[in-house]
C-alpha cells in the first residue's frame, strides 16, 4: 500500500498509471467552436452499443460535449503520437483542430457534429445518454450513432507508465465465436 502523501495525484503517477489503455482523441463541436484533447474511453454496453469517457469539468472539450450532448471517439495508430502530444496541449481559438493541425474527419450526418480525427484506426460518433460527476471527472456514457475502421491499421497507441507504446503482436487468432468483441 502507497504511503500517505499531501501530493493528491500520487496515487495515480504510481499506481494508476500502471493500467494500459489505448489512446483516444475526444472531440466536442457547437457549430464553428471544436475542441479535442487526449482521453480514453472504454465500452460499456454492446445492445445498444455504448462507451464511457471521463473528463475534467473545466475543460473546453467538456463544456461543448455538454452543450451539444455529443462526441467522437478517435483510436490513435501508432504512427499519429505526435498527434496526441500536439491534442493534449492547450490552443487558443475557437477551433483547436485548426490551431493545432490535428488532420479533421467531419461527422457524418445526423452524428452530432464532433469531428474526429483524420487517418485513425477507428472513430466513434456519440451522443450522450448519461453523465455524472465521479471524482474530479465527469463520466459520459454514449451511444455509438456512427462509425469509421480502417481494418488496415492494427498498431494502436498505447499510454503505459506515463509513456506512450505501441501494442506489439498478436498472441492468438481472433476467436471466431463465443464473446463477440
Amino acid at each position: 500500500m502507497a504511503e500517505k502523501t499531501s501530493d493528491r495525484f500520487a496515487v495515480a503517477r504510481a499506481a494508476l498509471s500502471w493500467i494500459p489503455h489505448g489512446v483516444t482523441i475526444i472531440g466536442a463541436a457547437d457549430g464553428p467552436e471544436r475542441s479535442c484533447a487526449t482521453g480514453t474511453a472504454m465500452y460499456v454496453s454492446l445492445v445498444p452499443p455504448m462507451v464511457a469517457i471521463a473528463w475534467h469539468p473545466g475543460s473546453r472539450t467538456c463544456t461543448l460535449i455538454q452543450k451539444t450532448g455529443a462526441f467522437s471517439v478517435s483510436v490513435l495508430d501508432a504512427s499519429q503520437q505526435d498527434i496526441a502530444e500536439r491534442a493534449g496541449r492547450s490552443a487558443d481559438g475557437p477551433d483547436k483542430f485548426a490551431t493545432l493541425q490535428v488532420p479533421l474527419l467531419e461527422a457524418p450526418p445526423d452524428a452530432g457534429g464532433a469531428p474526429g480525427v483524420a487517418g485513425s484506426i477507428a472513430v466513434l460518433w456519440c451522443k450522450v445518454r448519461d453523465s455524472r460527476e465521479s471524482g474530479d471527472h465527469l463520466l459520459f456514457t454514449g451511444e455509438v450513432v456512427a462509425y469509421q475502421v480502417d481494418p488496415a491499421k492494427v498498431d494502436v497507441l498505447l499510454r503505459f507508465r506515463r509513456r506512450y507504446a505501441q501494442i506489439g503482436h498478436d498472441t492468438s487468432p481472433e476467436a471466431p465465436e463465443g464473446y463477440p468483441i
